[in-house]
């Protein structure tokens, strides 16, 4: 049996809340293989204030995608509410790392335990992994996920793994996680129908031709990257509203009454011409 997954709906996240809001700051943290609620040291990021008239997406990521913040490159995301929560070290379900910041952030499951009721418009985006260790990846998709779906998402976009990378996970782990095996499952949990809430953002594909968009490790933003993600985010929001994408793909060409899925575009349209397009 999997942890946790004896608590149901919002009960559980209400155990869980509790828990972490319990704990002691001296506690000792649990392991990376302890199903216990782990200890964390961030305090919670409350919602901004909604824009009438547009979705909100409630964004939470590890470093990959914190570049967006320390780049400069929040007002890449247009077109929808974004409630972003980017962070350094975060992880799925186990104990946070430390982070570039000086702080151990909420895992994505407390993040999540502690969000108030969505909207029914509401999109959860999920963009964390990249310092999770593969061998557990499986059963913590499934309890993120149980915890979204009782929380109330409808709808749950999670950010595949670059997977031709050099990255290692954090010193306080030492293992090397397997982004491809990551990559495998999360389609097949998309295509067994399990959790239809699930949508899967292929920033894998999207990506594989970019060139000075991420550092040497094939993980973390450069400046050029992170408003090429915020991009990617913004047109994927568009899609799911229905509407036409906030900014054109191709700069002078008509543009289609709803925005197209952006993950396969590069290979017959390239890149959008960020530097043009925000002045960069």
């Amino acid at each position: 049996m999997r942890p946790f997954r004896c608590l149901s709906g919002l009960a559980m996240a209400v155990v869980i809340g509790a828990g972490v809001l319990g704990a002691s700051a001296t506690a000792a943290p649990t392991t990376l293989d302890s199903p216990a609620v782990p200890l964390e040291l961030a305090q919670r990021q409350p919602p901004p204030p909604r824009v009438v008239g547009q979705s909100r997406a409630v964004i939470i990521s590890d470093s990959a995608m914190a570049g967006v913040r320390w780049n400069g490159a929040l007002d890449g995301f247009r077109g929808f509410d974004a409630d972003d929560r980017l962070e350094s070290c975060r992880r799925l379900v186990a104990t946070s790392c430390n982070g570039r910041e000086g702080r151990r952030p909420l895992t994505a499951f407390s993040e999540i335990a502690f969000l108030p009721a969505p909207g029914p418009t509401d999109v959860l985006v999920i963009a964390v992994g990249y310092n999770d260790w593969s061998g557990r990846f499986a059963s913590d998709l499934r309890l993120v996920l149980d915890l979204a779906r009782a929380k109330g998402f409808t709808t749950i976009a999670w950010v595949n793994y670059r997977d031709e990378v050099s990255y290692r996970l954090p010193s306080d782990d030492g293992r090397t996680s397997n982004y491809g095996l990551m990559n495998a499952e999360l389609d097949r949990v998309a295509e067994s129908g399990e959790y239809p809430e699930l949508r899967v953002w292929d920033l894998d594909t999207y990506t594989e031709g970019t060139i000075g968009w991420f550092t040497r490790d094939g993980v973390h933003e450069l400046r050029l990257g992170s408003w090429g993600v915020a991009d990617w985010v913004s047109r994927h929001m568009a899609r799911i509203d229905r509407k036409p994408c906030p900014m054109p793909y191709v700069i002078g060409q008509p543009e289609p009454r709803v925005c197209p899925n952006p993950d396969p575009l590069p290979l017959t349209l390239g890149y959008p011409d960020l530097a043009a397009m925000y002045g960069l």
